[in-house]
Order: C-alpha cells, then structure tokens, then sequence
C-alpha cells in the first residue's frame, strides 16, 4: 500500500475511533450507561425493516453528492454549495413534474415524469453550480466564498417559489408545494419502509466513479491539484477543469433535490436539502475520495442519525439530538482530513521524485500536437508559469 493511501485510512479511522469515544462520553456526561447506548443506537437502525430503510433513505442523497464531489475534490477544489444546488435541483425538478403532468391533461406516464423530474433537477442544480465556476474562471472569486453565498440566495429563492408559483392551494401551516402525481412518486424499494428504488442509483454512479478512478482523466484532475503547471501542459487547463468538475457536482445535488421531492417528501418543502450538501462534503473526505469508501462513510452518516431515536428509547436520558453533536465532531476530524489532503502529494512525495516524475510526464508529451502553431504552445508554457506563480 502506498504511503499516501495508508496515511490517509489511518486518518480515516482515527476520526471514526474519535467519534465513538466522543459518543460515549456524550452519553456518561447525561447519566446514561454508553454500552447500553451504543447498543440502542445499534438496535436503532437494525431492530425492523422500517429502521434499516431509514438508514437507506438517509444514505441515498448523502451517497450522491459525496460520489459526484470527487472529481472537484481530487482537483483541489472544494465546493460548499451542495445545499443550494439541491434546492434549485428541487424547484426545478418539482416545476418540471407539474408541467408535464399538466401538459398532458394529468394523464402522464411514470416514466415520463420520472424523466421530466430527472431533468429539471439536473439542470437547476448545473446552473447553481456553473455561476461560482464562472466567479472563479473570469475573476478568481474563491469557490469556497462565492458557493456559500449562493446557498442563502438558493434558499431565499425556495422561500418565494413555496409562497407564489408553486405554492400549495391548499392552507398548510409551513410553506409548501402541492402533492406530486402519484404516478411521478419513485416506487419503494422495501415494502412497509420508505426506502425506494433510487438506491440503485447510488450503485450505479458509485460504479461509473470505480472506473472514472482507472482513467486518464482522473489522473490529470490530481495532477492539476498538485502540479498545476505540469496539468497544463497535459490539457488540463484551469477554466476546464474548474467547469467540468463543478457540473458533475453540481448535477448530482441537482438529481438528489429530486430523489427528495419524489422519494421521499411526495412534494417541495422548506426543508428540502435538510444538511444533505454538508454532510456529503463530510462523506466524500471520510470516505477518502474512493467510491467504495464513501458508500460506506455515507451508510455510517445516516445510521448516526437512524440510530438515535434508538438510543433515546434505551437511555432515556439521552436525547435524539445527541446525533447532531456526534455530527458535529466528525466534521472537525474531517476538516482536519481536508486540511491534510488539500495538497498530500507535495507532502510526502520527496523532491527529486516529483521532479522526475515531471520529466518523465513532460516527455511523454508531444511538444506540438497536430496542427499547433508554435506561437500557442508558448502562450500555453507562459500561461502555464503565470497559472503556477498565482498558486
């Protein structure tokens, strides 16, 4: 095993160790006994079939977007808007349903608005996603700053879409669209649970990320984290990258406002993205970037939270919130991970191998592809020097 990667599984399971312990202490410090705890959390999300479909239905959005994070992570780029995009994906997703499903006179096949809310999430979450990627490539405004702010506005939007043109015709105490067709519902998965069949489709992009990792792709994305100016001369320039990334990112918050909206809640709701975007970010890097990792991190998320309305029923002292503040630990150790790993090769990797590793890269590229003037391959080598000193 490579020194990075064991490095970096070794900082992954302390963090989970440091979570276990903080959760027991937890539960002394309020009176309880943690082993009978910990062993209503574990009852909790195992005790019957509606349980353990809970834990599914929680781990399916988180899944998501910790798996479409990776590539803008892997290039150094981290992005906190998940949670406007999923709130646009939604908003989208849910206008989409209601357009075609009234286009057709209500008598719209499953497949289509299954199709139409599939779509209109992808595209609202693309766009939320694109406007920081455009701030960062036209005038350098940190992703991290501008995404942020973006989920305020994202927020204020649903807050006026829930009380105009999808507003309930209906007098609701909270703010909230009406009913989806039935027909637009994802059928469930478990009969007697709300788990339902968008859990396959965690297994499908967790699987297309297995082989995105082999590509050549996806070493580009990770040079360009490290050695930027090296990336360049190997296609992969700054504004692709920043615009790539953050799409796939973006589409997959956009795609898991639907899965909310008509897997889960059967209509929009104020509440809609519920820290899924946070906690994914949290996944991605718990789960270490690698899809197996974080299918796991993502199930180990959601039983946290599963569990401990099981753990309240065994202590009964303890509260359910308990959770949130577990939650809150893992974040610090995995911000502490994100530190570790904004630039890991530099790190560990000595000198004179990154050195060579360079000039064997750099041969192994044509000085001039087909049709290239010699005028462009220099502006490219100054644009790549220029690309190196800002970073």
């Amino acid at each position: 095993m490579k020194a990075i990667d064991r490095r970096r599984w070794v900082l992954t399971a302390s963090v989970v160790l440091a979570v276990v312990v903080a959760a027991g202490a937890l539960i002394l410090f309020a009176g309880a006994d943690p082993f009978v705890g910990i062993q209503g959390l574990v009852e909790g999300v195992s005790s019957s079939p509606y349980r353990v479909g809970e834990v599914l239905v929680g781990a399916v959005p988180i899944g998501i977007v910790a798996l479409t994070l990776i590539p803008a992570l892997r290039a150094g780029i981290f992005s906190v808007g998940a949670e406007g995009q999923i709130v646009v994906g939604a908003i989208g997703a849910a206008g989409s349903v209601f357009a075609v499903d009234q286009l057709l006179g209500g008598a719209a096949p499953s497949i289509l608005l299954w199709l139409a809310g599939f779509l209109g999430g992808a595209a609202g979450g693309a766009v939320m996603a694109l406007i920081p990627a455009f701030l960062a490539v036209r005038w350098r405004v940190n992703e991290i700053l501008s995404t942020l702010l973006l989920n305020y506005l994202a927020a204020g939007f649903l807050g006026w879409t829930l009380r105009t043109w999808l507003a309930s015709p209906e007098e609701t105490a909270t703010p909230q669209s009406a009913r989806l067709p039935e027909a637009a519902a994802l059928p469930p998965l478990l009969p007697g649970t709300r788990a339902h069949w968008g859990i396959l489709l965690v297994i499908v992009v967790a699987i297309a990320f297995v082989l995105w990792r082999r590509s050549a792709a996806s070493a580009r994305l990770t040079v360009f984290a490290t050695r930027p100016k090296l990336a360049l001369r190997l296609g992969a320039t700054r504004s692709r990258t920043v615009y790539s990334t953050m799409l796939v990112s973006g589409v997959g918050a956009g795609v898991v406002g639907w899965i909310q909206v008509a897997g889960v809640n059967d209509r929009l709701l104020n509440s809609v993205s519920g820290g899924v975007g946070f906690s994914g970010l949290a996944v991605a890097l718990l789960g270490g970037l690698a899809p197996i990792g974080i299918v796991l991190a993502a199930l180990f998320f959601s039983a946290l939270t599963a569990g401990a309305v099981g753990m309240q029923s065994a202590t009964g002292t303890v509260p359910a919130s308990i959770a949130e503040v577990v939650k809150g630990v893992l974040l610090v150790g995995v911000a502490c991970i994100a530190a570790y790993q904004r630039n890991p090769a530099a790190v560990l990797a000595p000198v004179d191998a990154k050195t060579a590793a360079d000039e064997a890269a750099l041969a192994a590229v044509p000085v001039t592809a087909p049709g290239d003037e010699p005028e462009t391959l220099v502006g490219t080598l100054t644009e790549a020097e220029h690309e190196g000193g800002r970073r």
